[in-house]
Order: structure tokens, then C-alpha cells, then sequence
């Protein structure tokens, strides 16, 4: 009777096994933001990660100009993607664009995504600003100078971040002279002294203390930010007002973004704490992406985290649970609740 129920135990087993290692092939295509960016090194880890793990789902990433383009390109194609003529598209972000998306507000008016859902954690972005002129001490200080952002087309991180904090802040937003050239022409702007000051851009894990203070314990620069640490030259790190910070932005409109407190030795030359700006960052898909694929991808970003941080050193920073962090659970994808059951990993606490 043990003998049988051996066999029998094994068989399942092997049919299980020939029934994974026959799943068909899907390709699925992950957009993210221009090279240099954070984004963009996360969209090339998943690529490669998921190959060499012998995953069914194929990543290819796709480097796009920004934000308005991955999520009207996802928006307006859903249906042919769910029909099968065009690939299943997954795009990088992070939780302040999705209220925008699902509800139709500025700049997604014209082309809502409504049925837009979180899907997986990813390394969050943390930054803040640096300049070589000392007498720049506070963003206050940023009156009448020359002061770099991320270009047009990636909206959620220049102008529309940028505008509450020093309009409702600072009250100085139309007397700065801002120049949006994106991450890496704002480092050779900078590094040229064309600009006063420019964003520095990290991955980081965030953290909640006790009192509920966002805290960053550790963080890694994007290629264009560790070109500027790397250059030899002092460099003034200059910290957010956590105060003006939460008074500027509402969320009912705006962006969704936080003061967070970046400890001392974070990252090389980082000699205080020191509040920088902080948005929990994920990946978004269509409510039709198929359960199937969202338990794979769930898996595979769990099981190879370390994987992952062999790519870049921010990929280091992931959090320990693929659950998409900072999204209320209204905005998660159902297969990944599905997913994180089935396969045993715990969820968080829906906040």
C-alpha cells in the first residue's frame, strides 16, 4: 500500500514537472523611462533575470521618452493585447501616477487608464537636489537660478513633482529658471556648470519607524547621480523641508510623494541624516494581464531577488516582498493576491 501510494505521489510529481517545463512561451513587454534613469535598470534586470531563470514569460524591455507615452501606449492598446495581436505590456512606475491614471486627472484626461493595477514591488525612488554653490543652503534658495528636472515627457518626475512644493511651499516657482533636460544631460549640464543645482536620483528601501517616519537606510545613485559623486568635486547635498514638503502637495490632485529620512552613510559621502523626497515604486499592468502570468511574474521576482542585485546595484534595494508596496489594495491586481497566496508568501498589512 506505501509502495502505491509512493508511485502514485511520484507520478503527480513528474506529470506536475512535464506540465511546467511544457508551458507555452509568452512574451510580455516591459516599457520603462530613457536610459540612465532608475527605471530603465530595472526594465534591463527583468530581462535578463527572467531568461536566465528559464522563465516561461519572455521579458523584453522597451526604453521609452517617459511616462505619457508607456501608459497612453498601454491605455489605448489593451484591447488588441487581450486579443492577442499585440504582446501584454507591463510598465514601471510608481504608486503617485495610479489615482491620475484610474480616475482621468491632468495629464491622463484624454486618455484614462482606468483599468490600471499594481503588479510587483520594485526598488523605490528616493532623491534630492545637489549643487557646488555654497551659498545655495535651502531650496528656498533656488530663486532666480538655473535649476535642472527631468524632461517633458516624463512628467511624473519634472515640472508636475517639482510645481506644489515650490508654488503652495516656496512660492517661487515661476522665478526659478528650470531647465528639463532629463538625468544624464542635467549631469553633463551640471558637471559644466550650466546649471546651480540638479536632482540627484537613487534607489533606496524605505522604511517606517515607529512614529511613522519614512525612513531610508540605505540607497544606490542611477549612473548619471554616481558620474557626479564620482567626480572629485565638493558637492552640497541639499535636504527637503519634511514641513513644506507635506503641506505642499494634496493628494487629491497631486502626485503622490513623501519626506523621507535618509540616514547617515546611506550612501558614499552622505555625512548626516537628512530628509530627501521618496515615492514607493512598482510596476503597473492591465486588470486583463492573465492570472497565469502575474503568478509567474510574482515568483520569479521573489525567487531571484538576488539575481536581481547582481545587475545593478539598486536591484540590491528590493524589497523583500514582490507585494507592490504603497498600494492600497483596491489598486492590486486580484492574480497577485491569488499568487502570493498560493505560492505561500505573506502580505502586507493594506495601509
Amino acid at each position: 500500500m506505501k509502495k502505491q501510494l509512493l508511485c502514485l505521489i511520484l507520478g503527480l510529481m513528474l506529470l506536475s514537472t512535464n506540465v511546467w517545463a511544457e508551458k507555452k512561451p509568452v512574451e510580455v513587454v516591459i516599457m520603462t523611462t530613457p536610459f540612465g534613469t532608475s527605471m530603465y535598470s530595472v526594465g534591463a534586470a527583468f530581462e535578463q533575470v527572467f531568461k536566465k531563470s528559464g522563465s516561461w514569460v519572455h521579458m523584453k524591455h522597451q526604453e521609452t521618452a517617459g511616462a505619457m507615452y508607456m501608459y497612453r501606449y498601454a491605455a489605448m492598446n489593451r484591447d488588441k493585447m487581450q486579443k492577442g495581436e499585440l504582446p501584454y505590456t507591463i510598465v514601471v512606475g510608481g504608486i503617485g501616477a495610479v489615482p491620475h491614471l484610474q480616475e482621468g486627472r491632468w495629464p491622463f484626461d484624454k486618455v484614462p487608464w482606468p483599468t490600471t493595477k499594481t503588479l510587483v514591488s520594485i526598488t523605490s525612488l528616493v532623491g534630492h537636489y545637489g549643487t557646488y554653490d555654497p551659498s545655495i543652503k535651502t531650496l528656498a534658495d533656488f530663486k532666480g537660478k538655473r535649476i535642472c528636472t527631468r524632461e517633458r515627457a516624463r512628467v511624473f518626475l519634472g515640472l508636475f513633482l517639482d510645481k506644489p512644493l515650490f508654488d503652495k511651499g516656496y512660492g517661487i516657482f515661476n522665478e526659478i529658471k528650470w531647465s528639463p533636460l532629463g538625468d544624464t544631460n542635467c549631469k553633463d549640464a551640471f558637471l559644466n556648470g550650466k546649471v546651480d543645482a540638479t536632482p540627484l536620483g537613487f534607489g533606496g528601501i524605505i522604511m517606517v519607524a515607529p512614529d511613522g517616519t519614512y525612513i531610508v537606510p540605505k540607497m544606490a545613485p542611477t549612473p548619471p547621480t554616481l558620474e557626479i559623486l564620482s567626480s572629485g568635486r565638493k558637492i552640497h547635498h541639499i535636504s527637503f523641508d519634511p514641513d513644506i514638503m507635506r503641506k505642499s502637495y494634496d493628494f487629491s490632485k497631486d502626485i503622490i510623494t513623501h519626506p523621507a529620512l535618509a540616514k547617515k552613510g546611506a550612501f558614499k559621502g552622505l555625512d548626516r541624516d537628512m530628509w530627501v523626497r521618496a515615492g514607493f515604486g512598482l510596476i503597473h499592468c492591465d486588470e486583463n494581464l492573465p492570472d497565469d502570468i502575474v503568478e509567474e511574474i510574482v515568483r520569479v521576482r521573489h525567487e531571484q531577488r538576488a539575481l536581481f542585485g547582481k545587475f545593478h546595484a539598486s536591484l540590491k534595494l528590493l524589497p523583500t516582498t514582490p507585494y507592490p508596496l504603497g498600494s492600497p489594495r483596491k489598486y492590486v491586481h486580484a492574480g497577485v493576491i491569488k499568487a502570493m497566496n498560493k505560492l505561500g508568501y505573506p502580505i502586507p498589512a493594506d495601509k
